[in-house]
C-alpha cells in the first residue's frame, strides 16, 4: 500500500522522515513515499509528485503550527483529497490539537504525534490494506515493539518560525534595477539560489516573521525556506541564498529606514547588508549605493 507523506518547512520534514523509516517496520505492507528522499535529481519534479499523488493509498499530513496555512500543504493535501477518500487522509499533528485545524483539514480525522495517536494512525492503516492486515493483537505487538525508536525523533529540536498568517508580507524591489527579489529553485530544498526577477509570480512574495527585537526572518511562501548568508560567513561578498529556518543570527535581518523611504536590509551576525552585485545576491559593508536598497510593497490577502 503506497503512502504519500505530506511535509512543509524542517519540524514536519523531520517527523516525515522517521515516519518514512518506522512504518515498513511496524506494517510490511506500506510503502511510504515522501518527495524529498525519493525524488532523484534530473526527474521532474512535478511530474514524479503528481504521479506519486494520483497512485498513493493514503496520504499523511504532517502538520505543525507553522505551516498548517503552507500553499504546499493545501496543495498536495487538496490534489490527495480528490484521489483518496476522506477516511484514507490523515492529518499528523506535530505540535498542535484538532481545534487549530483550518477547513477543509478540519473536517478530516486527526490524529495527535503521540502514542495514542500514533497507535491510532497505524491501526486505520492496517484497516486500508487491501493486501496484508494484521490481526489486532499481532498489529499492538508490532506498535509496542517499534514504538521506543519513534517516540524520540517525534521529539523535534527545530526552531518554529512562526504561523504564516502572523507574518507580514511585502515584495522585495530593488532601487538600483527595479527587479524583485525572487526566490528559485525546488521547494524545501536547502541551498536554492536568490535571484532578481520581474516575472510576477509567487516566487517574488517574502513573509517577513518577527524572531526578536528589530529582526525579521524572511521566508519565501513558495520554496518555505529564508533568506540565509551561506555558511554564516562574515566576509565580504558572501552568497545569499535560501535556507531552512534554524533561528541563526545569519537568518535575522533588520530593517533600517532610508530618508527616500525604501530601506536597507541589515543582516544580524555580520552587519553586512543585502545586497546586489554583478556576481548575485551577496553581503555587503555599507555603502551609499541603490544596490543596497529596497523597495518593501505590501501583499494584502496572501
Amino acid at each position: 500500500m503506497k503512502i504519500f507523506l505530506s511535509w512543509s518547512g524542517q519540524r514536519s520534514k523531520e517527523v516525515a522522515e522517521a515516519l518514512r523509516d518506522w512504518l515498513p517496520y511496524v506494517l510490511h505492507s506500506v510503502s511510504p513515499f515522501m518527495s524529498s528522499f525519493h525524488i532523484e535529481t534530473g526527474q521532474d519534479f512535478f511530474k514524479v509528485l503528481r504521479s506519486e499523488l494520483k497512485e498513493s493509498n493514503f496520504g499523511i499530513l504532517c502538520l505543525t503550527k507553522d505551516n498548517i496555512r503552507s500553499p504546499w500543504v493545501l496543495f498536495e493535501s487538496g490534489a490527495l483529497a480528490k484521489v483518496l477518500e476522506n477516511s484514507a487522509l490523515c492529518p499528523y499533528l506535530i505540535d498542535m490539537v484538532p481545534e487549530d485545524l483550518p477547513g477543509p483539514l478540519k473536517f478530516f480525522q486527526a490524529a495527535s504525534a503521540d502514542e495514542k495517536g500514533t497507535r491510532d494512525l497505524v491501526r486505520s492503516l492496517n484497516a486500508a490494506s487491501d493486501l496484508v492486515r494484521l490481526s489486532d493483537p499481532h498489529l499492538h505487538k508490532s506498535f509496542d515493539r517499534w514504538w521506543p525508536d519513534l517516540k524520540p525523533k517525534l521529539e523535534s529540536k527545530a526552531q518554529p518560525l512562526g504561523p504564516a498568517v502572523d507574518s507580514q508580507t511585502f515584495h522585495l524591489i530593488n532601487v538600483k534595477t527595479s527587479t524583485y527579489l525572487r526566490a528559485s529553485g525546488l521547494p524545501h530544498k536547502n541551498g536554492e539560489p536568490l535571484e532578481l526577477s520581474v516575472s510576477g509570480d509567487e516566487r517574488e512574495i517574502w513573509r517577513f516573521h518577527p524572531v526578536e527585537k528589530k529582526y525579521y526572518a524572511i521566508a519565501s511562501g513558495y520554496t518555505e525556506q529564508c533568506v540565509d548568508v551561506e555558511g554564516n560567513s562574515t566576509a565580504e561578498r558572501a552568497k545569499v541564498h535560501q535556507w531552512q529556518f534554524q533561528n541563526g543570527e545569519n537568518q535575522k535581518w533588520c530593517l533600517l529606514l532610508q530618508p527616500d523611504g525604501s530601506y536597507k536590509l541589515r543582516v544580524k551576525h555580520s552587519r553586512y547588508f543585502l545586497s546586489v552585485t554583478d556576481e548575485g545576491i551577496k553581503q555587503m559593508p555599507p555603502v551609499d549605493s541603490r544596490s543596497q536598497k529596497w523597495w518593501l510593497t505590501p501583499i494584502f490577502n496572501y
